[in-house]
């Protein structure tokens, strides 16, 4: 009897702990198409398939997703794109939750400093205000956000290399308070912004992702390439396996090896980015950034280990729990004589 009770004890406790693992959503294309994306922008542009699935290179498994933009891939506000658009299930992004998000890209050639390009974002629905951003500028990789003011939370110098494969993992905080809202990124395992406060929603709309390649409304000649893998969300940075992570990394552990860059000087962006969908965004203009943030080498870690907080705490209540089950059986003896 005490060791049935010993069994279903433990078996509540890792079963907590692997579900609090667990991915939520996977977008890894194995499926041979890009069914698992809630669709595609600019999926077609003429006669040409500007998204298309690939055998090689991959990430992991079989297939990844290759993506070309064009100056024809226009959308109806002026913007060149072709993107793959994720909206989490109904409530995850809503004010004082939190996710985990992932992804695996690599460039076949270093693409162009001028124009730049974002390759991933996340966007408030309906009312279409983007929140954050990864902008490729040549081999140099920059995360922004734009609430209340655009801010540059880090700049990756040179750390995008063509022909290998990078991961991107980050763990938000939803809230439209800045104070309450942070964003965790990682690159290539590293730690490269730890709790960058911010405005990660702007309104009571829920939040998607789209990644790809875009582009403000111009001109030009060159067709830019990017392949994307193994996408996932999750509920802890373990579920989303950022790349060449071990352990979770201490609070204010500096990320210098991957070219970390704190900003504190006026980097311009592009105001034409800012305006994603339907013409609503909040325009993205440097000269009223603040810095009242945390830089990318301080401020605390907010990442858990990989067991969560509710797993150790049974692990913790476990010698009580045993203890419960002890005298209920003692009682039970004695009652009976």
């Amino acid at each position: 009897m005490r060791s049935l009770s010993v069994a279903l004890v433990l078996a509540i406790v890792l079963s907590t702990s692997t579900s609090s693992a667990q991915e939520v959503w996977r977008g890894d294309f194995e499926t041979g198409d890009t069914s698992q994306f809630d669709g595609e922008l600019n999926g077609r542009v003429g006669e040409r398939d500007p998204i298309t699935i690939v055998d090689s290179p991959v990430a992991e498994g079989d297939h990844a997703v290759r993506i070309e933009l064009s100056n024809e891939a226009r959308w109806p506000n002026g913007l060149k794109r072709v993107e793959l658009h994720h909206s989490p299930a109904g409530g995850r992004t809503d004010d004082g939750e939190a996710l985990y998000f992932a992804w695996s890209f690599q460039v076949p050639e270093t693409l162009p400093r001028e124009p730049e390009q974002q390759i991933a974002y996340w966007e408030t629905d309906s009312s279409y205000s983007q929140l954050m951003a990864f902008s490729l500028i040549g081999s140099d990789l920059r995360f922004s956000t734009n609430h209340p003011e655009w801010h540059e939370h880090w700049l990756g110098r040179g750390v995008v290399t063509p022909g290998v494969w990078h991961r991107i993992a980050m763990h938000i905080v939803w809230s439209r308070d800045a104070d309450l809202g942070t964003v965790d990124v990682w690159f290539d395992g590293e730690q490269v912004v730890a709790a960058g406060h911010a405005q990660t929603l702007v309104d009571t709309n829920s939040a998607f992702t789209q990644m790809g390649l875009l582009r403000g409304a111009i001109e030009f000649t060159d067709a830019p390439v990017i392949l994307l893998d193994d996408a996932i969300e999750g509920d802890s940075l373990a579920s989303v396996r950022p790349e060449g992570v071990a352990e979770v990394p201490d609070a204010g552990v500096a990320a210098a090896d991957v070219g970390i860059t704190d900003v504190d000087g006026g980097t311009s962006s592009d105001a034409s980015l800012g305006d994603r969908d339907a013409g609503v965004g909040a325009s993205v203009d440097a000269s009223s950034r603040t810095d009242a943030g945390p830089s990318t080498l301080s401020g605390s870690c907010v990442c858990r280990t990989t067991m969560g907080e509710r797993p150790v705490a049974l692990f913790l209540a476990l010698p009580a729990l045993l203890g419960v089950v002890s005298r209920r059986r003692r009682r039970v003896r004695l009652d009976r004589e």
